[in-house]
């Protein structure tokens, strides 16, 4: 048989369908020869999102949420209680202004020029020594 006639042979069969199970099947062996593929095949597309994600290992998932369960979990026991802190109480207002009254009033006095001084009084010179005054021991 030549090309030509083959081809117009085949051109005027009519198409079937593949059975549903058959592909599925077909599809299934042909995954599987193929290790390496670590996609979900094509027929599969209904896996939803999450899976998709985990597919490659969920058990090193699996183990990564245990392991931040127990960190959460030890970081809510091991927290200590809120200590409440307390300001102190603010002194009432009477004693508030006397305090400020005193504090103006110190400041005053510290402000204010020094009032007039004693006048000095005039000294004698005093001899500083027995020899100079000319009382000689004999």
């Amino acid at each position: 048989m030549k090309p030509d006639e083959f081809e117009r042979r085949l051109e005027g069969q009519p198409l079937r369908e593949i059975p549903a199970g058959w592909r599925e099947e077909i599809l299934g062996t042909a995954h599987a020869a193929c290790p390496g593929s670590r996609r979900a095949p094509h027929y599969r597309s209904r896996v939803p999102w999450w899976r998709e994600l985990l597919w490659p290992c969920p058990q090193a998932w699996a183990g990564l949420t245990a392991v931040w369960a127990v960190i959460l979990f030890l970081n809510a026991v091991s927290r200590e209680p809120v200590q409440v802190v307390t300001t102190p109480r603010r002194p009432p207002a009477r004693e508030a202004l006397r305090a400020w009254k005193e504090r103006e009033r110190m400041l005053a006095e510290l402000a204010s020029p020094p009032g007039p001084a004693e006048p000095s009084k005039p000294s004698a010179p005093r001899p500083r020594s027995e020899i100079a005054h000319g009382s000689a021991a004999v």
